[in-house]
């Protein structure tokens, strides 16, 4: 089996939201997994899916191949995120700007929790029968995916969560992005 390991830094703080409420708390994270499996591979599917967009409804077949779909499995398993130093957790205010007065909104102050760290990693590993021939097309994939992974979390367009994420194992190369600019009009099965 083969596995690619992934390294995130972290430039501001991220919030994966659990969706629930607590004590002076609108919304909260998971102090026991932060960056889960799920959310990372969301991640890399969407930035697989801007790399090689869908023809209308219908995702790229290498991105179906490598990321799964209702019908077909994906040959590889995400890992939840490994810390360097746990992360730390702090609340943070939200509040709605009215945009007639540009003064606060009434009624629209929220307290979320968010998480801040250094660094972590995780890896995804292939558990999955894959033909020799489409490993690496698979591997090119993974690693220019996670690489284009710029933020992560709630409010990840608000500027929270910013990232830079990094695949040692197997860096994206000029040649894999001409490779992947080729996949983006040809008819390629997975």
């Amino acid at each position: 089996m083969s596995t690619l390991d992934f390294t995130i830094t972290f430039h501001t703080g991220f919030r994966v939201a659990t969706g629930n409420a607590r004590d002076g708390l609108d919304d909260t994270v998971n102090a026991d997994d932060p960056l889960p499996a799920s959310t990372l591979k969301g991640l890399m599917r969407a930035a697989a899916r801007t790399l090689l967009p869908p023809d209308g409804t219908t995702d790229h077949p290498l991105v179906v191949a490598v990321f799964g779909d209702r019908h077909h499995p994906s040959p590889w398993n995400w890992s939840s995120a490994d810390f360097a130093d746990p992360p730390t957790r702090h609340p943070r205010a939200h509040v709605a700007i009215d945009p007639e007065t540009g003064t606060a909104a009434r009624d629209m102050l929220r307290f979320a929790e968010e998480h801040w760290a250094t660094t972590a990693t995780f890896d995804v590993l292939r558990t999955g029968p894959l033909p020799a021939e489409d490993a690496d097309r698979h591997r090119m994939l993974l690693a220019a995916a996670g690489c284009a992974v710029h933020a992560l979390g709630s409010d990840r367009r608000r500027g929270l969560g910013w990232v830079t994420v990094t695949c040692p194992d197997r860096p994206p190369t000029h040649a894999d992005i001409d490779r992947l600019l080729n996949l983006r009009t040809a008819e390629t099965p997975a």
